[in-house]
């Protein structure tokens, strides 16, 4: 008999036992695989990323300025370079007659400020100095002439590139 009276293959391998080394063996290696292809962090990407700065006046934004660094305000990790720098009329939500409505107030803007930088990619994550970026990321920055405070919401990068890490 292959099994006998006492669940031993051959009279010598409990059968739970070599389950439990199977199931051991493929939780291993399903590990080194999930652990291995998330931690490549060689792969430097060049990114351009918009932040958005809502509602404030043009005396605000008369400061900033392309080329300057800019820095994370909490940490300090350097988060690339102005490049470029939009504005316009600044776009508010009130409540009006028990509606909400758009409303564009006097004298005040939103402002778009173009950063670009080299990120490490640990996929799927962009990394700047340390700090991970994502669309929709609450951030506040400071440049040599600024402190910005605003929304993440747009990340431009050569796909072709990181396509090639995989």
């Amino acid at each position: 008999m292959i099994i006998d009276e006492k669940g031993r293959l051959f009279g010598k391998l409990n059968i739970l036992d070599i389950l439990f080394v199977l199931i051991l063996i493929i939780l291993i290696a399903g590990a080194y695989m999930l652990f291995s292809t998330n931690s490549k962090t060689d792969t430097v990407v060049p990114v351009t990323y918009t932040l958005e700065i809502k509602n404030c006046d043009a005396a605000y934004f008369a400061n900033v300025h392309i080329g300057e660094q800019v820095t994370d305000g909490v940490t300090k990790a350097v988060m690339g370079r102005i490049v470029d720098f939009k504005q316009a009329p600044a776009e508010v939500l009130t409540e009006a007659n028990n509606k909400i409505v758009m409303s564009y107030p006097k004298d005040r803007f939103d402002g778009y400020v173009t950063i670009e930088a080299q990120a490490s990619v640990v996929y799927p994550d962009l990394i700047l100095d340390g700090e991970p970026i994502k669309i929709g990321q609450l951030v506040a920055y400071r440049s040599e002439s600024l402190a910005m405070r605003g929304y993440i919401i747009d990340i431009q990068y050569d796909i072709e590139q990181l396509r090639g890490m995989k």
